[in-house]
């Protein structure tokens, strides 16, 4: 497996690494209480960024996983309050699954970020709460997924349901989606209810598996790219806090943490990435993702922490920003299953195998 950046992934990170400098405000999600922040999201909106791998075709860029976790990676460094990693997958699944013409319909508004879309994991938890039916004529959904990740901004959700005992996507954008309070409001969620909700069924191939694995990376990239941003503003700091006439990134307890901090954020990339190359190489790869979860989140909670009390009395204060990271960072770790959860998934598949 090709495991190695090219020149324009790294134009791609600076490019996203600089429009978050410029455009992104996570606070407005406390002070304003929105839901995204709607200058960044426009500001990527425009720069062709939501619909990076959607085909060209469709007005996207026809990139690919790498692409995409390049993006979430950098956006996770700035907590920009865009919902890119669900937006994504969720055009992914109409990419992969839907017909000729769902594709056509659909895919231009999501590439151009004229509708924020969202997705419902195909978990088997959520399958069993929402079902479909048919009249012969339209599908409807039913039932209620209490906990959507930021889904509060979305108008068009994509959703997992079993039909004759298979799981399929659909398409709707009349579910009732009610916003929930959070530890992150940078990443908000929302329950969503079906009540009889007309939906379209995603005709085309029935691959409900890669759109999931593909946010999950995703995600885990986001939490990697916090953990980043805490180290390196730990560093920063602890070379100019002084104590004792010296700066206290001198002294060897200081030291022996940052090192454990810079070995956690690499050995996060390093799971990250490894399971974005899988994607990109069309591997079969559940085990590689989920190993991304678990390491990259769980990584990202201890780095933030210690970041937290290097920073000493300043690190718990509201104009510090690394409760912004802290947040993020737990909210990812349970978001979409906790790494013990993922740890546990592996091992079965591996004493299936």
């Amino acid at each position: 497996m090709k495991f190695e950046f090219t020149e324009e992934h790294e134009a791609l990170r600076a490019l996203i690494a600089d429009v978050c400098a410029q455009q992104a405000n996570p606070r407005s999600c406390y002070a304003d209480d929105v839901f995204i922040d709607n200058r960044l999201w426009t500001t990527l909106c425009g720069a062709g960024v939501v619909g990076v791998a959607i085909s060209d075709a469709f007005e996207g860029g026809g990139a690919g996983p790498v692409e995409q976790t390049v993006i979430a990676e950098e956006l996770g460094r700035a907590v920009g309050a865009v919902p890119f990693a669900e937006h994504a997958a969720a055009g992914e699944a109409v990419q992969l699954t839907g017909s000729d013409d769902q594709r056509k319909r659909l895919l231009i508004p999501i590439a151009r970020g004229e509708i924020v879309a969202g997705i419902v994991l195909p978990e088997p938890a959520n399958l069993r709460a929402v079902t479909a039916t048919s009249d012969g004529v339209r599908w409807r959904l039913d039932g209620i997924v209490p906990l959507v990740p930021n889904a509060a901004a979305a108008g068009l959700m994509v959703v997992p349901a079993l039909v004759a005992e298979r799981a399929r996507w659909f398409v709707t954008d009349a579910a009732h989606v009610t916003p929930l309070p959070t530890v992150d409001r940078t990443r908000p969620a929302a329950a969503v209810e079906f009540g009889g909700t007309d939906a379209e069924l995603l005709t085309g191939a029935d691959d409900v598996a890669r759109p999931g694995e593909l946010l999950l990376t995703m995600a885990a990239a986001e939490a990697a790219g916090a953990a980043s941003t805490a180290l390196h503003t730990t560093a920063r700091y602890t070379t100019e806090r002084r104590q004792f006439g010296l700066p206290i990134g001198t002294f060897q307890a200081v030291k022996h943490t940052l090192a454990d901090m810079l070995v956690a954020v690499e050995n996060a990339r390093s799971a990250v990435y490894g399971a974005a190359w899988a994607l990109a190489e069309k591997d079969v790869a559940p085990n590689a993702v989920a190993m991304a979860q678990a390491v990259a989140t769980e990584n990202a909670v201890h780095v933030v922490s210690d970041a937290v009390q290097l920073h000493g009395g300043i690190g718990v204060t509201w104009e510090c920003d690394l409760h912004l990271y802290l947040r993020r960072a737990k909210a990812l770790e349970l978001t979409y299953g906790s790494p013990a959860t993922h740890r546990a998934r592996i091992a079965d598949r591996l004493l299936r195998s």
